[in-house]
């Protein structure tokens, strides 16, 4: 007599919820017609112009056939409705005609602003998109939501504290601050247990570090400083994996910012597949701050995309914008990605 409770994600990949049509007779919307043609092309790898009738008819869909085929036409419509979402400008093409694409020309020159859950999401998630939006000149603000500081390795903070030691002494400056805060760091560490907490002046080092990494990265796309924003919001910095719920504080840093600049776009990490629960976390915050910010009149211009990468990719059947990117500027994002240092030899925190 067990009854199992489902909701949509955890049921995601069951036939009836998946495709739903080889289970049973379903009104054939815009959205599952697209899903299931993007499915039936990948099943098959074939390209989508060479579906046939057949094929259709072969894998469950027989009743699409008989609503809007044949083949042919259900086929270029759902062709011409993915190559309308790719696009080469992710903040609009000025002067041109933008019906069919996935963003506004107008204002040709719009401000941006990018929210990164961690230091580095920007750029692994987004990275091809964020160097577009800059190069099209486009005002690109990037708002770094937490310090990250928990997944930097210890010898790490270790290795900056002793550099601020050399440093003083090659120029001079005496600093016994500076000695006792690297003392008392190489003490702790020296007798940290597995699962303790970095005592406070650990943390501030290790997020400074990512500080630095976030920044070197925002300056290799061309950021100038006043755009790079670090928010270090109230409810990651427990020291610990478990974070605290999202508060009021979160949500009002968040909507001063969005207030500030004004954005014609804002882009959000989406996937919430991150193991440690921070993504939707931030993204909870902003979705919050966006809602209380609706009756003000810039908002009646502004956009929200979701990114995904890091942790989860978008289905090909939900993509409303893609970017392509050339080998150039594949390998210019990878170097964007090569700024964060201490993420680069094997994280601290892996995940599932």
């Amino acid at each position: 007599n067990a009854v199992f409770v489902l909701d949509k994600e955890a049921s995601s990949k069951l036939t009836r919820i998946n495709k739903p049509w080889l289970v049973e007779k379903i009104v054939w919307t815009d959205k599952l017609i697209r899903k299931a043609v993007l499915g039936l092309a990948l099943d098959l790898k074939k390209p989508i112009l060479m579906l046939t009738d057949a094929d259709y008819i072969e894998n469950g869909m027989s009743d699409l056939l008989a609503d809007s085929g044949p083949a042919y036409d259900i086929n270029i419509k759902i062709f011409n409705k993915l190559q309308n979402t790719i696009t080469g400008w992710p903040g609009g093409k000025p002067n041109a005609e933008d019906t069919n694409r996935p963003e506004r020309a107008e204002p040709a020159k719009k401000r941006v602003l990018i929210f990164s859950p961690h230091p580095d999401d920007d750029i692994i998630s987004m990275g091809g998109t964020f160097m577009r939006l800059q190069e099209q000149g486009h005002e690109v603000h990037v708002a770094y939501q937490t310090s990250g500081n928990i997944a930097v390795a210890d010898d790490e903070a270790l290795r900056f504290a002793r550099f601020v030691i050399d440093y003083n002494e090659k120029f001079n400056i005496k600093s016994e601050e500076a000695d006792n805060i690297y003392q008392k760091a190489q003490t702790f560490l020296e007798n940290k247990k597995n699962s303790e907490i970095d005592i406070p002046e650990v943390r501030y080092i290790k997020g400074l570090i990512r500080k630095g990494e976030a920044r070197a990265t925002s300056h290799f796309v061309g950021l100038p400083d006043s755009q790079i924003h670090f928010m270090e919001l109230p409810f990651y910095e427990t020291g610990t994996i478990e974070k605290k719920p999202i508060g009021p504080e979160d949500i009002q840093l968040t909507m001063d910012l969005i207030e500030k600049i004004k954005p014609h776009q804002i882009y959000a990490a989406g996937d919430l597949a991150d193991p440690h629960g921070t993504h939707k976390v931030c993204l909870d915050a902003i979705f919050e701050a966006v809602k209380n910010l609706k009756p003000k009149p810039f908002m009646n211009d502004c956009w929200l995309w979701l990114y995904r990468g890091a942790w989860q990719e978008w289905g090909i059947d939900e993509v409303e914008m893609a970017v392509p990117m050339s080998p150039d500027q594949v390998l210019a994002k990878r170097h964007g990605i090569f700024k964060h240092q201490s993420q680069k030899d094997g994280v601290v925190f892996q995940g599932t």
